[in-house]
């Protein structure tokens, strides 16, 4: 087993070998550590089965680079060619029907099979480089929790699946993200198999921003302020990416457009900080470290949604798994960015409403 830190200049490279001859491997995802194989390579899929103990018949997804790839292992249906559009990158599994090019022990026992493409730089790029399917299932044994770190992982995992792993790519300590939504297209009427963030039958692509500089982000946040506002409603906005992904940039646009003037910073260190414009605040948080409904409490969110105020959070995956009930009938925008290279990025605009 080797363990090699996300960072590392020669980690695609290293990568794609140790898949190219049949290596399995542990990697981060935006919802947690997943454990990948060839989807091509039938000893390789054979070396999955045995590390994850699972019998054939068990369908298992897999990840792709992009809906072009997909299209080379399932048939996308103008169903699934939808969500492909507006969810990904992202949370999502979309299960169409298999073009049997995968090792047939992956698909499910009506010849159906689940692809993702993470929304998450480096894997995408991977997976970009490297060309074929990778399997996209947790990389903890049934039973065992999700797996956010590798101590997760190897704190609980056998000796013996232990020595079936080839390459741990160690991305650090994951936000607390809930797994992907399931959905199958196959059918005449859509099914979701599992919810996970995305609720598809209530959340909306109303935007697709494209931003090439941190200025360009700021505008878009201006511009969002501009257009949604209301000193009538609470406006409560999430924001999901990864790190560096502009997150504090477009909460810069928010509060220029609001009229705050004070310099606006990151709140990872203070779990929030508060701005007042009018009458009215913009409350800013990082949701990463907070482990409870009581750190909600204790931080006063609820008292928050006043009308006029402006809510906004980072990592809000992790306070929504906390209080479901209370997200489920709230409104909001959720704001996911796709990260390029460099400085390109693409913000999706999503507004749910219960």
């Amino acid at each position: 087993m080797e363990i090699i830190n996300a960072e590392d200049k020669k980690i695609i490279q290293k990568t794609c070998e140790v898949l190219n001859n049949g290596g399995l491997i542990v990697y981060p995802t935006e919802t947690s550590y997943a454990v990948g194989v060839d989807a091509t390579n039938s000893a390789a899929v054979t070396k999955l089965l045995e590390y994850k103990k699972r019998p054939e018949g068990r369908a298992i997804s897999v990840a792709v680079a992009s809906k072009d790839q997909a299209e080379e292992f399932v048939e996308i249906n103008s169903q699934a060619q939808n969500f492909y559009k507006n969810f990904m990158p992202g949370p999502v599994t979309i299960i169409s029907n298999s073009k049997n090019k995968v090792d047939y022990r992956l698909e499910a026992e009506n010849g159906t099979l689940g692809i993702r493409i993470p929304n998450y730089k480096l894997i995408l790029n991977i997976l970009s480089e490297f060309k074929k399917p990778v399997t996209a299932t947790l990389a903890s044994l049934p039973g065992a929790k999700t797996p956010y770190s590798i101590d997760d992982i190897l704190s609980t995992l056998p000796n013996k699946q232990k020595d079936l792993i080839d390459l741990i790519i160690d991305g650090g300590q994951l936000p607390k993200n809930p797994p992907s939504t399931v959905i199958d297209t196959t059918a005449s009427e859509l099914t979701v198999l599992r919810t996970g963030r995305i609720d598809p039958l209530k959340t909306v692509l109303t935007n697709t921003l494209d931003s090439s500089s941190e200025q360009d982000t700021i505008e878009i946040g201006k511009r969002i302020i501009k257009d949604l506002y209301n000193s009538h409603s609470t406006l409560l906005i999430l924001l999901n990416g990864e790190l560096g992904a502009g997150k504090t940039h477009l909460t810069k646009g928010f509060a220029l457009e609001l009229g705050i003037n004070q310099v606006i910073k990151s709140p990872t260190y203070n779990y929030v900080n508060e701005y007042k414009f009018e009458n009215n605040k913009l409350f800013h948080m990082d949701a990463w470290k907070i482990q409870s409904k009581e750190d909600l409490n204790a931080l006063g969110f609820y008292e928050w949604f006043k009308l006029g105020n402006v809510v906004v959070v980072e990592w809000p995956s992790v306070i929504m798994n906390l209080d479901d009930q209370f997200f489920e009938n709230q409104q909001y925008l959720f704001i996911e960015f796709i990260n390029y290279e460099q400085n390109n990025r693409t913000l999706k605009v999503y507004s749910y409403k219960p």
